[in-house]
């Protein structure tokens, strides 16, 4: 018996996209809520419809935040080795991201550092300093 097939019985993991580990517990920060074994995310009971690619990309940021990430990290987590993509992809999922949380005045918390990466802060922008 494999050991992610021992880990998904026990309900620690389950297999994530593309049978990358994902751990299964909801995930909350602020009025956001991430709910992982369904795939669903709220902002104050409200649901969010997000693509895949965006919902693994908020989980990751919700699950590591105030932590500044590189472009090629991001694909590295998220996209995993396997896959070819450019690294102005991430630019493109975290812009639809931001979309996608701006009616809910959450868009801010996914903040550009320049020349670094990206940052998942609740944080305002002008609390945040970075050196």
């Amino acid at each position: 018996m494999q050991l992610n097939s021992v880990i998904a019985n026990k309900g620690v993991v389950q297999l994530g996209y593309w049978a990358k580990p994902q751990i299964n517990q909801p995930v909350t920060l602020g009025n956001l809520h991430l709910l992982p074994s369904s795939n669903r995310v709220k902002v104050d009971g409200v649901p969010i419809l997000l693509r895949p690619m965006e919902f693994r990309l908020l989980h990751f940021f919700m699950t590591n935040p105030d932590e500044v990430h590189t472009r090629e990290y991001l694909l590295k987590k998220i996209w995993g080795g396997w896959v070819i993509v450019n690294s102005r992809t991430v630019d493109v999922h975290i812009r639809r991201l931001r979309i996608t949380l701006q009616p809910f005045g959450l868009d801010q918390w996914v903040q550009t550092v320049h020349c670094r990466g990206y940052l998942f802060s609740s944080e305002s922008k002008k609390e945040i300093s970075i050196y």
